[in-house]
């Protein structure tokens, strides 16, 4: 079994670039039905209160653990938690496909925000404009940095506008992304939401708000907006737009909610993203349409991202061999 920390993970210097097709293909075996999930399960203190779904996150601590399997991949399982808002100590698991014997364990602090935001680079592959050249960027901590490389590794991103509350984390994000990028991206701040999302083809959210970071009004036709927290999307985006979610039942049971999908018309669906990469349902349809891609908690992420730090690891002689 190989064991990679923290410093290990680190090591890799693993790129949106290289993880983006593998997390596509995932979704592709999802949709071929070559892959399983068991719903996310996350352990609440204290308990939430009869019939609420955990809207205004109240809880203390909580401690999560998704589970996923894909066929000639392997299983995926993470455990993480936290106490008082605070990330403590996660890890994730790879079991081996043949043997289902324990392959890795991996330290999950990096790998956990490339593992959740990955999928927001598929969701611009097949959702943003093929020439889409702006990305506004609302938040600055670890997995809004990851978000918008994924991004920016499927489109020909030139400027990117980062904004968060704090003037000295959005600098710092920013800086942090224009040494990623090097030449050929300009990496700027803005001075408020509105300004990041206005004339930007790519609006992305990774923040922790526990209210909407953006306002529908603000979009321009034919943009696209990937959420990665639930409370960060607004009624007004979702009226304006078409949804596609990563995973449907993540979205239908998440914890707290997608508040904000009470807007959408009686009876119409939201597209999955494993259909509209084997071409079972459409994308985009028109240059004006503005599009809404919703990227929850997923075991496959797990599974895949796993699997790909393990082999990249293996091939660079990264990680320690542990015994049974």
């Amino acid at each position: 079994m190989l064991y990679l920390s923290l410093a290990d993970t680190e090591r890799l210097d693993i790129r949106m670039a290289e993880v983006v097709p593998a997390i596509e293909e995932a979704f592709r075996l999802v949709g071929q039905g070559k892959a399983v999930v068991a719903p996310r399960t996350r352990l609440l203190y204290p308990p939430l209160p009869a019939g609420s779904r955990g809207e205004g996150r109240q809880w203390e601590r909580d401690l999560r653990i998704i589970p996923g399997a894909i066929e000639g991949i392997g299983f995926g399982v993470r455990l993480g938690g936290s106490a008082f808002r605070q990330s403590v100590a996660p890890c994730l698991a790879l079991f081996d496909w043949e043997t289902v014997g324990l392959q890795a364990l991996i330290s999950d602090h990096i790998v956990h925000a490339i593992r959740s935001t990955a999928p927001d680079g598929v969701l611009a592959k097949y959702l943003a404009l093929p020439d889409a050249g702006t990305v506004g960027l609302i938040g600055s901590g670890r997995l809004a940095r990851w978000a918008a490389e994924a991004v920016c590794a499927v489109r020909p991103i030139r400027l990117l506008k980062v904004w968060s509350p704090t003037p000295a984390h959005r600098q710092e994000c920013a800086d942090y992304l224009q040494r990623r990028a090097g030449e050929g991206l300009r990496v700027e701040t803005a001075a408020s939401a509105e300004e990041t999302v206005r004339g930007a083809q790519v609006v992305v959210t990774a923040t922790t708000a526990a209210e909407p970071v953006l306002r529908g009004e603000w979009l321009d036709a034919g943009s696209t907006v990937i959420v990665n927290r639930p409370e960060e999307l607004d009624e007004e985006t979702v009226r304006r737009g078409r949804v596609v979610s990563t995973y449907n039942e993540g979205v239908a049971t998440h914890v707290p909610p997608f508040a904000a999908l009470r807007a959408l018309p009686p009876g119409v669906e939201i597209t999955e993203l494993p259909d509209v990469v084997l071409g079972r349902a459409l994308g985009r349809t028109s240059p004006r349409e503005i599009m809404v891609g919703l990227n929850p908690a997923y075991g496959i992420l797990d599974a895949a991202t796993a699997e790909f730090v393990y082999r990249k690891a293996v091939g660079a002689g990264i990680g320690v061999q542990l015994e049974a």
